[in-house]
């Protein structure tokens, strides 16, 4: 029953729509630009624990593409692509790596590529104005104390996703699919 063609569509559907829900709030929160594509990021977990790595990146594609249609900040969207969204598809690969020490490696090589691609992008490729003076207006030292602190938060944030997996296991999944799962 949990694995029928239907109710799969439906929870996905439902995941999507609650995903782009919360990138659109971003509009309405303008602090948010890192905890918008995080939560986000954060509601592909349910998709990639039942229907597996690929529903999963078929999911971030799709409200990838739909964020960029849809969210006039490009800062959130270009967060959750690459990497808040893009993560989450990758975690559970990396986190089967039975060295903890080169997955916490491969973690941070991972987050840390995905932020220069997406602000390189931001700043170079398709400048976006407000975005270039807040950061002609940044020293380098102060740059590099941002980016110290993203890589903490995102290790906090790698731990959190951790702990709602197993939240959603223990209790939102037996409300969810009443048969118990698997």
């Amino acid at each position: 029953m949990r694995n029928s063609p239907a109710r799969k569509m439906a929870f996905c559907g439902l995941d999507r729509g609650l995903c782009l829900t919360v990138m659109l709030l971003g509009y309405l929160v303008p602090f948010a630009t890192y905890v918008v594509p995080a939560v986000s990021g954060a509601l592909l977990m349910p998709i990639i624990y039942e229907y597996g790595r690929n529903t999963g990146a078929v999911e971030f594609v799709a409200v990838s593409v739909l964020s960029l249609l849809l969210v006039s900040d490009y800062e959130i969207v270009f967060m959750y692509i690459f990497v808040f969204g893009s993560y989450t598809v990758v975690k559970m690969s990396i986190d089967r790596m039975k060295n903890r020490k080169l997955g916490a490696f491969v973690k941070l090589l991972y987050v840390n590529i995905a932020l220069v691609v997406s602000y390189g992008i931001l700043l170079f490729i398709f400048p976006v104005a407000a975005i270039v003076s807040e950061f002609s207006e940044y020293s380098y030292g102060f740059i590099r104390l941002l980016a110290v602190m993203f890589n903490v938060t995102f290790f906090l944030y790698d731990k959190i996703l951790e702990k709602l997996l197993v939240i959603y296991v223990g209790r939102f999944r037996k409300v969810l699919f009443k048969n118990g799962g698997k």
